[in-house]
């Protein structure tokens, strides 16, 4: 039985209950008349923007037909037709929300996963960069393939690749929740299953909460059910609101300092807090979502790193697999990293607060904007590093990805928190 979990309002139903949505098509087959729009108060209701009723008239909404697909709890054919003008469609709606869901989304499991971080740590062009890595270098690694789902998310999906990899511009700061809503972004994540035959696909959804709406828990609280339905959760850190990072950095050749954000270790508690609201919580009180916490920008740290890091390098991916151990590197270079800059707080927290926390080390651009030019993307283009790494992580977890565990005897410290 596959359940779906609305990509917009985080309800749960089973696909066989989903409704459909006639496409008022003008090729009707009964008369030849095309369905009529009907104005959708529910979703009208739980866009709550102020757009003209005219905005709110959609194709009707009709139950999906019994069948043997759906008295077997199935999605059926993911086709059925319209009972008044007869035209199939294959567009489907939430129940709670009536937002359109592409049919192809209905048709697998999805993971949502969630993107947080203070407004300037990077988490658009964090996006960007990944999904074009996830198409190339690491899709050729695991021998995946990723489409984007849906009209909107196509869409998006051709103006981020031409902004970034075209125009070589960054991509804008994403709108506050009070400003309209953000719709996030499907994709289709087809991996080979392990005996070779035949792919699994996986619907992933990226949903990226604006910076300036994690000032308080009271502002995070709009992001609940998000969060609460998260499969994984990436907090992207960006290393230059660390007061000690910034004396480091040398005054004439460095990356320019953005203006103070809200802190990440105030943003990770507010979502740990959100999170046991809503029954995430374990036994112990430690949130049981897996949190990837991802320092970013890291060509900036260049200077504070020594040139064996394994933060300045990728990840091998070697023969499709995950590679634990070096995982294990890099959230042991991270910690320590973190243990100079702040004395471990950060970490500290996210241990008690979180049953699988991982720290990884990123830089989405590969090196700083121009600095005349802060919107732009070097003029090479983006060279990533270890983008990857915290969704193959959260994969690795669900067993979506095959995982290479190290030795026994290579515990290291932090292994069981991670």
């Amino acid at each position: 039985m596959t359940t779906v979990i609305c990509p917009y309002c985080f309800d749960r139903s089973r696909a066989s209950r989903l409704p459909y949505r006639c496409l008022m098509s003008p090729t009707g087959l009964r008369g030849g008349t095309p369905c009529d729009p009907e104005r959708d108060d529910l979703w009208a209701s739980f866009t709550g923007s102020a757009a003209p009723p005219a905005a709110y008239m959609k194709g009707p909404l009709f139950p999906p037909p019994r069948g043997l697909g759906q008295l077997r709890g199935g999605s059926g054919s993911g086709r059925a037709e319209c009972p008044r003008c007869g035209v199939a469609t294959t567009m489907r709606a939430c129940v709670a929300c009536h937002s359109d869901l592409p049919s192809d989304y209905c048709a697998q499991d999805s993971r949502i996963i969630a993107l947080v971080g203070a407004k300037s740590s990077g988490k658009s062009t964090y996006v960007s960069v990944l999904v074009n890595e996830l198409r190339h270098r690491v899709g050729q690694a695991y021998g995946a393939a990723l489409a984007a789902m849906g009209d909107e998310s196509q869409s998006r999906d051709r103006e981020m690749a031409e902004d970034l990899y075209e125009r070589l511009r960054l991509p804008g700061t994403t709108r506050p929740a009070a400003t309209g809503f953000n719709d996030p972004l499907l994709y289709r994540l087809s991996l080979p299953r392990s005996s070779r035959q035949g792919s699994r696909h996986t619907a992933l959804v990226f949903f990226d909460a604006a910076g300036e709406d994690l000032k308080s828990a009271d502002s995070m609280a709009r992001y609940t059910q998000y969060l609460s339905a998260a499969d994984g959760i990436v907090l992207l850190v960006d290393p230059l609101q660390l007061g000690a990072v910034r004396d480091a950095l040398p005054e004439d050749g460095g990356p320019p300092l953005p203006s103070r954000e809200t802190p990440a270790l105030q943003i990770a508690a507010d979502v740990a807090t959100q999170l046991r609201s809503h029954g995430r919580g374990g036994s112990r009180g430690r949130v049981n979502t897996p949190l990837a916490v991802a320092v970013t920008k890291t060509d900036a740290l260049r200077p504070l790193l020594d040139p064996h890091s394994p933060l300045l390098r990728n990840a091998p991916h070697s023969g499709g697999r995950f590679d634990e151990a070096d995982r294990l590197a890099v959230h042991e270079e991270t910690r320590s990293l973190l243990e100079g800059w702040d004395s471990g707080a950060l970490w500290r927290q996210l241990e008690r607060d979180f049953s699988a926390v991982s720290l990884f080390g990123l830089s989405a651009l590969g090196s700083p904007p121009p600095s005349d030019a802060p919107a732009d993307a070097p003029k090479s283009g983006p060279q990533p590093v270890r983008v990857e790494d915290p969704l193959l992580w959260l994969l690795g977890l669900r067993g979506l990805i095959p995982v290479a565990k190290p030795p026994r005897d290579g515990a290291r410290k932090g292994e069981s928190a991670a």
